[in-house]
């Protein structure tokens, strides 16, 4: 099956997302903010917020209206990372895609701390140094590099299935925090978030 990322989330409070260098199709695109809105809707059923680590390594480019779509779901579900996320982290070792991430944060305005390490040791140090806790984020290459050795589906990577309805509470929720602008979705206008 072909998907834009994976998504682990066995070890909460951290919660980790891989981009694969795929073709993405609005579909696709339309399938990772449904699994990105179900770790949003858990976070607030369990009433606990993540610390959010992004590997984007296996681009060989960023496409930019992918890009813009992103800034745009960024901007619906501002308040939603503000309540449900410690940090953000995104794991680069281009230091061109670092150049146009740190470009792109300039414009627009982060939710939650967010840092561009190079390396995994990186990450691990700045979570120690922002937050005390001690973290080993290797963990999640080798819970990857397992998973996309088997064929059988593993409790490791989030459930891609969500009820429209689940993703209507969290924009509701959304909404009510956005002074009630209207973010309303369904089946049929997913892809406008």
């Amino acid at each position: 099956m072909c998907v834009i990322a994976s998504f682990i989330i066995d070890y909460k409070p951290f919660v980790f997302i891989r981009f694969h260098n795929v073709n993405i199709t609005n579909e696709l695109f339309n399938e990772y903010k449904v699994e990105y809105l179900n770790i949003l809707l858990n976070c607030k059923k369990n009433k606990e917020k993540v610390y959010m680590i992004i590997d984007i390594n296996e681009f060989n480019s960023l496409p930019i209206p992918y890009l813009l779509q992103q800034a745009q779901f960024n901007k619906k579900i501002f308040h939603l990372n503000q309540k449900y996320l410690h940090a953000a982290y995104i794991y680069c070792k281009s230091k061109i895609f670092k150049q146009i991430i740190s470009m792109y944060f300039l414009v627009e305005k982060n939710a939650v701390p967010l840092r561009i390490c190079r390396s995994i040791t990186k990450l691990n140090t700045s979570i120690k140094n922002h937050f005390n806790i001690d973290f080993d984020c290797h963990v999640f290459c080798s819970t990857l590099s397992q998973n996309e050795n088997t064929t059988s589906n593993n409790d490791t990577f989030i459930d891609t299935q969500i009820h429209t309805e689940n993703i209507q509470q969290i924009l509701d929720y959304s909404k009510s925090l956005n002074n009630n602008e209207d973010l309303d979705i369904n089946e049929e206008n997913i892809h406008n978030l």
